[in-house]
């Protein structure tokens, strides 16, 4: 009963914005609808820049989240931006909010083919595809979780999510299918492979550490940190560099480091994208967990190792450019929790052992001057 009332509501709120009136109409042959955070965009760059060179720039119409419009306008420049919040988690007062300021220029979108790269379904990316009204929609059939969702995709072309991946994880793998339904033709994984082409990577000097990711359950502890760093640098004599998001404290890192001897190091606070690529592509190494840096890093061929857990593990990592990137990981058989963890502590991150990261980090500062 509740969910035949919500698919009525979402229903009839969508019949009232169809009536909305329409501003100039803007034809294209191919909208690109990816609606998510950084990290995820940077996964879906070889994607987009296979599917933009297929059907043209000036056909083509991304629409992007304000957190991802940067990289998307770095990377495409000749292609048109809309730029939409990644998100609505609420009909009331998101969602109604979201259509009295947007409806009329969805509706006057008029596009041959929908391309949807983000593959959780929602009923934001549902209604915004239902206003746009595109001939075709290219989708995929993901069924890893119970979203609780009302509407779906019109007019759309089915794609099942990987279930596995030889050559990648599991995101890319579905780029690869989406690609493949949209332009009719085959395509290898690599050609798809995620790559920053707006910043041209340099033989840097320092060790580049990025400890945070978007939750804190996926944060490997500062003081372990710290030991896998004093190991390291046992070995290989770099300055160290922390970069950290300019509301982060980083007072827990600052201690850890001084509580293993390391008392110099350098504190990055980029404030936009364009700071955090500068600071990877001059970094010698980049460590860090599985969040935008290390998508980043590895978009970009560095040399990097970059912790990840299990909550989704497989989905969005590991996946590299090259032997220069390295994925390390404590395999547990609760594996794929979503990460609702049943440990008093995310055993997947924080039993990764120190001397596992700093042997890593070695391993791959001795393949870095000689790709310099």
């Amino acid at each position: 009963m509740i969910r035949r009332l919500r698919h009525l509501i979402y229903s009839l709120t969508l019949v009232a914005a169809c009536v909305w009136p329409r501003r100039r109409t803007r034809r294209f042959r191919l909208t690109i609808l990816k609606l998510d955070r950084l990290g995820d965009a940077v996964l879906s760059l070889g994607a987009v820049r296979v599917l933009v060179r297929e059907f043209g720039e000036k056909e083509t119409l991304l629409v992007v989240s304000t957190v991802a419009e940067p990289l998307f306008r770095a990377e495409f420049p000749g292609v048109e931006l809309l730029v939409l919040p990644p998100f609505c988690e609420r009909y009331f007062p998101d969602l109604l909010a979201f259509l009295w300021r947007h409806a009329g220029s969805l509706r006057s979108i008029s596009t041959e083919t929908l391309v949807c790269l983000r593959h959780q379904p929602s009923d934001y990316l549902h209604g915004i595809a239902r206003l746009i009204s595109p001939k075709k929609c290219h989708v995929s059939r993901w069924d890893r979780a119970g979203e609780n969702v009302s509407l779906t995709f019109p007019r759309a072309s089915w794609v099942s999510y990987p279930q596995a991946s030889e050559s990648s994880c599991l995101e890319l793998e579905a780029h690869r299918r989406l690609v493949e339904a949209a332009i009719g033709k085959r395509m290898d994984a690599e050609a798809l492979a995620p790559a920053v082409l707006s910043v041209q990577p340099v033989a840097g000097r320092a060790l580049l550490v990025c400890p945070l990711a978007g939750s804190a359950i996926r944060h490997y502890p500062p003081h372990l940190l710290a030991s896998a760093i004093h190991e390291f640098l046992k070995r290989v004599s770099l300055p160290v560099e922390f970069c950290l998001p300019p509301e982060a404290d980083m007072e827990p890192w600052r201690s850890a480091m001084s509580a293993v001897g390391i008392q110099e190091v350098k504190w990055h606070r980029p404030a936009t994208l364009v700071e955090l690529l500068k600071h990877i592509a001059e970094a010698h190494v980049v460590l860090g967990l599985e969040s935008a840096p290390a998508h980043l890093a590895t978009a970009l061929d560095k040399p990097g190792v970059f912790l990840l857990g299990g909550g989704h593990f497989g989905w969005l990592a590991p996946w590299s450019k090259s032997h220069k990137q390295v994925w390390l990981h404590h395999g547990m058989d609760c594996y794929q929790c979503c990460w609702q963890c049943i440990h008093p502590e995310p055993y997947c991150i924080t039993h990764i052992k120190p001397e596992a990261i700093a042997e890593a980090l070695f391993r791959v500062c001795q393949q870095a001057p000689a790709d310099a």
